[in-house]
């Protein structure tokens, strides 16, 4: 399995080294890549592919490089004397000559080349010139100017083939082959970043992975029954360090000399450091670097791969750990540089004491970076808690960034019995306010927190702290009244003026403001309004860039509904580029914002008509919400999906179907972070798709959601003949909800409802080509379809058939699903067996005469046949037929 993995990552390299042996004019190859990049799995696989074994194997190392002829010794036991380049030369000659002889050329294989000694350089070299043999080497990560492989290559007239990293389709591979599942996308990019493109750390990586249960698929899902890929995700992207992971450090470092082994015990123990720090130490990592091991990037050398770190550390005895940091030490203070979160953490843990306003400062901006599991560790064990209430603080908010909401609310509440400082009480008590928004609480909780936060205020002796104090409870009790009606079942939604005159506070709280433009948002899109609630999403993300402190808690959920409304609109590219910029690019914020961002692109493949790849990516997006769930989404994904299955038509299991199955898990679980969809199901979205699945919550119905209800009501259109849309109450409530509603893509579903009531295929036409430069594929062949109809029942079966093949092309260019109705219509396409026959026979080149004799028919009717399929096809010669009934999907060959 990884062999074949191999191959088909590296068909490229694996062509080139075939070719280099094959060309008698060249002596062979040096194949160059980093440690683990499948060098010496690349030539395997070609020695294997009909090439004779090679007649030498040398395994070159460090201690063997200062040896004369060294890399050869095991091939010169007869010989007294190895200093002499002519007797070696004469005693290989004589052994390669010796039988048995191998069929086709005799190949010298070179391990570790880079530790090749001068003088079997000058041996080998003389060699290939000789046509002796063909010499395949493997070497470093690159030819160094005037080293001995580079010399060896230009004297011996080598090729070179460079391995590099694999990219993202690349690492899927790897992967997928390793476990045997198929990994969502998150999961891929969890893999190469922890790899850095190395295919020997991906394997071990995802193997460790599956070996720790840390693979998770989301067993409530329909897998395996055709409506869609089984999905597995990584519930915890750092594996423990096993014997496979622990063999795998030895291997990359045993080969390195003893000081770029410190280097990276240093960069693994303490993070990324500035070349001047490194030099200050005098730990060398140019050549590292120039083997693709690190990397600089913003001034800092650190590892490519995430994973070499943690393995790296995992060797470092604390003998060479306390060592190092003596090193380091002396070298940042000489060269007066600031401590980073890592190096902190490096020196409690052995025990060398930090300032606790060092240590909060950086948990502090761990947190900022989304990097909770540092800020954690920071006040852990920083002990900030014991230290200070700001410190305590700090842990509760870095719960809640993780969405260990429970964590957090436990700590809170004892929290609040302690601090003592009114701004950080307060604090606190707004900390308690998102605990609320994010898991509920009953009426009886809420009125006791309030009423706890009102009566702290009696307690302050300083009038204005505690008018401060009230002001801020005054605003939570609002906000969080208002928040529950948009949020919980039974009660009335909000105004939108009701939010506005709240917002118009100018003394109102941060926190409170930031909830209450939120859910003015969430109001203003379930109305359609998405302009305007995107509008107000976007002025919410820009307040954020300014507020660092609290910019982690919100700017997930405002990044989902600035997606969401971008797509609503129907401004697909805008909304790709937004989703683009979150997708993240480390470890923390891919898990953080995965599920998230999968739910985004799940909806804009849905709104564009690609129902089996949206179907997939939305069971990815609830399997990743399971683990991480920040923004609250799991219960909208949820029921989304389940919308997906009914459509298609599964049966959806009991678990499902009613969401229990996936509550269960215990504080053990690889799962810390989860929730389950109770904490979310009573969110707006959430409540408008179970309305969708006949399970509305009381009180509540379809018509309570007017965008939602907007694309449902547009589902069930596309499945309906105009007269039946025409007579239908789904076809006038659509021309009311979109002609009501904000964005193209509503005035183009508005447009085509009004056009489908018109006999004109002409203003049809139109309407596609003006969807075509809004990229709404879904209304243009909803256009096209319509209008060939219009066009076949008006006696233009040319025009019609036209139409439909530029519906065909499009179906297949955009992966689409064209639904019953406009797969009904695309059958007007179809041709007749003996059409078929006859077609195939004209593509082949017969002549109408020729078609007649070959079936024994007449030549009039042939042409006959011709003619109609020419008008079903809308073409007017035999040169269109290829093209056409390819782009028809009737291609009878």
């Amino acid at each position: 399995m990884a062999a074949r993995g191999a191959q088909r990552t590296r068909s490229t390299e694996y062509r080139a080294l075939h070719r280099l042996l094959a060309d008698p004019a060249i002596g062979g190859a040096v194949v160059l890549g980093g440690i683990g990049m499948g060098k010496t799995n690349l030539v395997d696989e070609v020695l294997a592919d009909g090439w004779p074994a090679p007649v030498m194997s040398l395994y070159c190392t460090p201690s063997l490089s200062s040896t004369p002829h060294g890399a050869l010794s095991a091939y010169l036991g007869d010989l007294a004397d190895i200093q002499d380049p002519v007797a070696v030369l004469r005693e290989l000659n004589r052994k390669l000559t010796a039988p048995p002889r191998n069929a086709g050329p005799r190949i010298v294989l070179v391990e570790s080349a880079e530790y090749l000694d001068a003088q079997s350089c000058f041996v080998l070299s003389l060699l290939v010139q000789n046509a002796a043999v063909k010499l395949v080497a493997i070497g470093g990560a690159k030819l160094e100017h005037g080293s001995v492989l580079a010399t060896l290559a230009e004297t011996a007239s080598l090729g070179s083939i460079e391995l590099k990293a694999l990219d993202t389709a690349g690492v899927r591979i790897v992967a997928e082959e390793t476990v045997e599942r198929p990994l969502g996308t998150g999961a891929v990019r969890l893999v190469e970043l922890a790899s850095g493109g190395n295919p020997r750390i991906a394997k071990a990586y995802v193997a460790s992975c599956l070996d720790q249960g840390l693979l998770f698929r989301d067993e409530s899902l329909l897998h395996g029954q055709g409506v869609h890929d089984p999905v597995w995700i990584i519930a915890r992207p750092q594996p423990q360090i096993d014997i496979r992971l622990r063999s795998l450090a030895r291997e990359l470092t045993r080969n390195l000399p003893e000081q770029e082994q410190a280097t990276l015990r240093l960069l693994s123990l303490g993070g990324p450091q500035v070349p001047a720090l490194l030099d200050e130490c005098q730990l060398p990592y140019r050549r590292l670097l120039d083997a693709g091991e690190l990397v600089l990037s913003d001034g800092s050398i650190s590892f490519v791969s995430t994973l070499a770190p943690l393995l790296i550390r995992d060797l470092a005895t604390q003998q060479d750990s306390a060592r190092l940091h003596a090193r380091w030490s002396a070298a940042k203070a000489t060269l007066g540089l600031e401590r980073n979160a890592s190096e902190v953490l490096w020196s409690l843990e052995i025990g060398v004491p930090v300032a606790p306003g060092i240590v909060l400062r950086l948990a502090e901006h761990a947190a900022r970076q989304l990097d909770y599991s540092t800020a954690l560790q920071l006040c852990t064990q920083g002990r900030l808690a014991e230290h200070s209430e700001q410190g305590a603080l700090l842990e509760a908010h870095v719960l809640l960034g993780m969405g260990r909401h429970y964590a957090a609310r436990a700590l809170l509440l004892r929290l609040i019995d302690k601090l003592q400082d009114p701004d950080l009480l307060g604090q606190g008590f707004a900390y308690l306010l998102e605990v609320t928004t994010n898991i509920g609480l009953d009426n009886a909780q809420i009125a006791s927190i309030l009423e706890t936060w009102k009566h702290r205020a009696e307690g302050l002796a300083d009038a204005n702290a505690a008018e401060r104090f009230v002001q801020l409870q005054q605003a939570g009790a609002k906000i969080l009244g208002l928040w529950a009606r948009v949020n919980l079942q039974g009660g009335k939604l909000p105004q939108p003026a009701e939010l506005r005159e709240f917002l118009d506070d100018p003394d109102l709280p941060i926190q409170a403001r930031i909830i209450a433009m939120v859910t003015l948002v969430d109001v203003l899109s379930n109305a359609g309004q998405c302009r305007d609630a995107l509008e107000l999403a976007e002025q919410t993300m820009a307040m954020l860039q300014d507020l660092p402190e609290i910019r982690a808690l919100y700017e997930l959920r405002v990044l989902f509904r600035i997606g969401w409304n971008l797509l609503f609109l129907g401004d697909y590219r805008n909304a790709a580029q937004a989703i683009e910029q979150y997708r993240g690019q480390r470890v923390s914020s891919i898990q953080y914002s995965q599920g998230a961002i999968a739910l985004l692109d799940g909806i804009s493949e849905l709104l564009q008509g690609r129902v089996q790849s949206a179907i997939t990516t939305i069971a990815e997006a609830v399997t990743e919400l399971h683990v991480v769930d920040t923004a609250q989404l799991l219960a909208t994904a949820g029921n989304l999906y389940r919308v997906l299955v009914a459509r298609l038509g599964a049966t959806v299991p009991e678990q499902v179907e009613f969401g229990g199955a996936l509550n269960s898990w215990d504080g053990d679980s690889v799962l810390p972070m989860h929730l389950g969809e109770g904490s979310s199901q009573r969110r707006i979205f959430a409540r408008a798709f179970a309305a969708v699945l006949g399970r509305p919550f009381d009180g509540e119905s379809l018509q309570d959601f007017p965008l939602v209800g907007r694309e449902i009501l547009f589902s069930q259109a596309r499945q309906l003949g105009d007269e039946a849309l025409a007579g239908s109450d789904a076809g006038a409530r659509l021309h009311a909800l979109a002609a009501a509603q904000q964005g193209s893509r509503a005035a183009l579903l508005a447009q085509l409802i009004r056009l489908r009531a018109a006999p004109d295929p002409g203003p049809l036409e139109e309407l596609a080509d003006a969807a075509l430069q809004k990229e709404e594929y879904l209304v243009v062949i909803e256009a096209w379809a319509r209008a060939a109809e219009r066009h076949a029942a008006a006696g233009d079966p040319r025009r019609c058939g036209a139409l439909l093949r530029r519906t065909a092309r499009l179906l297949e260019a955009q992966s689409m699903d064209p639904g019953k109705y406009i797969s009904r219509v695309m059958a007007l396409t179809e041709l007749t067996a003996r059409e078929a026959v006859i077609v195939d026979l004209a593509r082949k080149g017969m002549n109408n005469a020729q078609i007649a004799r070959a079936l024994t028919v007449s030549q009039r009717t042939v042409e006959g046949h011709l003619y109609r399929v020419f008008s079903k096809l809308g073409i007017s010669e035999r040169a269109e037929l290829d093209e056409a009934v390819q782009d028809a999907g009737i291609d009878p060959r």
